[in-house]
């Protein structure tokens, strides 16, 4: 009897800043990133709250680094990773 491994999710929330008047297309280019579960607009330090959610931590770098920080209109980002 064979078990299948099943590898757990990793899962982040990353911190938008973007640039001014920008925020709601932003949002919008975010959720068609595929990782990306659910993107929140905030009011204080931050612009846009994403929660992030994939199988693999190279993966999770992939779409921070490669996806979500060279969105247009995004200045910078802070990321919160999930221990288990």
């Amino acid at each position: 009897m064979s078990q299948k491994m099943v590898q757990p999710i990793q899962t982040a929330f990353v911190m938008v800043n973007c640039e001014y008047g920008h925020e709601s297309g932003v949002i919008e280019q975010l959720r068609t990133i595929e990782g990306v579960k659910e993107t929140i607009r905030t009011s204080g330090p931050y612009d846009i709250l994403c929660n992030i959610e994939v199988s693999t931590v190279e993966s999770l770098k992939e779409v921070i680094e490669q996806k979500i920080r060279k969105t247009p209109h995004t200045i910078s980002t802070t990321t919160l990773i999930k221990s288990h």
